[in-house]
């Protein structure tokens, strides 16, 4: 039985789609406050899709926010004391948090996303079409805050979100493996230090999602499991990660950063068309994209560990590797044979999904165990049983907004927090019912490992098997 909250503000949510379909069921399981308190702004219509909610009580407005109309919209449903979860693609994420900050409203989002019509953008520079960017951007915002103001959690559905929180719950059960003298950390500067001892040094957000249909994928029809026109936009923007201190070599146009932290490099090229070798324990070894994900900069940047200097002697390299649906592979290479341009017609696989997991999960590799995966294993099958109507992968997304909602009602006036700073344990324990079977299993997996000799390939490190090109499919 899930213990509710009390909350006497009210509930926005910004977006519908197939995310938001799977956070509002559970919005009642969690907080207590009267159902008429909770509002759902869409540009989309999905009225019929909200219908069974609309007569309990709950609000629908059917709007879109534009830099025009953003202040005075959110000023007309939100006040002081208020949540607002930001669901949108295509809606500056930090124009909304910026205004959420000076109005006393908590604030819960799963990206920082840009206005739609920077995605593709060719008078943008490479480098500012990134998460780092964006981030960077964010810190500096939030900077005369000090730490200070109504809760704003960024980038907490599934991933970025709970796999930052795996990262920490692998890290403890690969230092109990290792039979490593320690106690759980309690700051960032304990979680940095414990993770330098294990050895590890890569870390995949390795994914493998094999939901499929029972309806054909038609030609430039662009199917998939979530938001198409976030993975679209996500998919143009350049190749990016959190670059390890382990690392000889950069890849092939690669760039380092000039600005901030320099925890991160990013490739001239998009990350719909970077594969990296990783590995999830039921499909085993996969080519995932570098789709460009704010986890690769915030986990790079937490888990960095300084000498007494204030230099850094230890960082990881950090990624994501996501092998999606097949007809989501075969809609991203349409769209790029089509010079990238966004997809006319689009599905979102629900109802129509008859088998198949989405498989999400970290891989922490380099340290004294070699690899080992931690996460979600949730199928269709077992998402439906929890919320009728939904795919695994709105499931997992929807186990990181309604743990940071909670979270954030909770503790209201922490201001600007990412991931890491939230407690993993806690956010864990309300996400795991959402999650289906969480896995944690060790594995002797390495890019070098059963690797065919057919091909060419003189950039193979045969020494150090966790160097990024190792990785890399050329």
């Amino acid at each position: 039985m899930v213990a509710l909250v009390p909350f006497g503000g009210r509930i926005v949510m910004l977006g519908y789609g197939s995310v938001g379909q799977s956070v509002v069921p559970v919005l009642e399981r969690h907080f207590d406050l009267p159902l008429s308190n909770i509002t759902i702004i869409e540009a989309d219509d999905h009225a019929d899709k909200f219908a069974p909610f609309a007569a309990k009580g709950m609000n629908y407005v059917r709007l879109s926010l534009t830099p025009e109309n953003l202040t005075a919209s959110l000023g007309s449903y939100l006040k002081a004391g208020d949540l607002c979860i930001n669901l949108t693609a295509g809606v500056d994420a930090l124009s909304i948090i910026d205004w959420c900050h000076h109005n006393g409203v908590l604030y819960v989002d799963t990206s920082l996303e840009p206005w739609a019509d920077q995605y593709g953008e060719e008078g943008i520079p490479a480098a500012k079409r990134t998460h780092y960017e964006s981030h960077e951007r964010m810190r500096a915002m939030a900077a005369p805050w000090g730490g200070k103001g109504p809760t704003a959690v960024i980038t907490h559905g599934a991933n970025p979100g709970i796999v930052n929180h795996f990262v920490k719950a692998a890290t403890l059960d690969i230092a109990q493996a290792m039979n490593l003298d320690f106690s759980t950390p309690k700051s960032r500067e304990d979680w940095a230090d414990l993770f330098m001892r294990t050895g590890t040094k890569v870390i995949h957000v390795s994914e493998r999602d094999t939901q499929r249909s029972s309806i054909p994928k038609e030609p430039d029809e662009f199917v998939n499991t979530w938001s198409v026109l976030g993975y679209w936009g996500e998919a143009t923007y350049p190749a990016e990660m959190g670059w390890g201190m382990h690392e000889n070599m950069l890849p092939p146009m690669g760039q380092h950063f000039t600005h901030g932290p320099g925890n991160a490099i990013y490739m001239h090229k998009p990350g719909g068309l970077t594969l990296v070798r990783s590995w999830v324990p039921k499909g085993g070894p996969i080519f995932g994209f570098v789709i460009s994900h704010s986890e690769s900069i915030t986990l790079s940047h937490y888990f960095t560990a300084y000498d007494q200097d204030n230099r850094p002697v230890h960082r990881p390299t950090v990624h994501y590797a996501y092998h999606p649906s097949a007809d989501a592979i075969v809609s991203l290479r349409e769209v790029m044979m089509k010079d990238w341009q966004p997809p006319a017609k689009v599905r979102i696989m629900q109802d129509d999904i008859v088998d198949g997991i989405d498989e999400l999960g970290v891989l922490l590799l380099g340290h004294g165990k070699t690899a080992w995966w931690y996460g979600s294993q949730l199928s269709i099958h077992e998402a439906r049983k929890i919320i009728p109507g939904q795919n695994a992968t709105a499931l997992q997304v929807c186990a990181g907004v309604i743990s940071a909602c909670v979270w954030a009602v909770k503790n209201p006036d922490r201001g600007f927090c990412e991931p890491e700073y939230l407690p993993h344990a806690e956010i864990l324990e309300i996400a795991k019912p959402y999650l289906g079977p969480v896995a944690s299993v060790q594995s002797d997996w390495t890019p070098l490992r059963d690797r065919a000799g057919l091909n060419f390939e003189p950039w193979v490190d045969h020494q150090d098997p966790w160097q990024f090109n190792n990785f890399l499919v050329r």
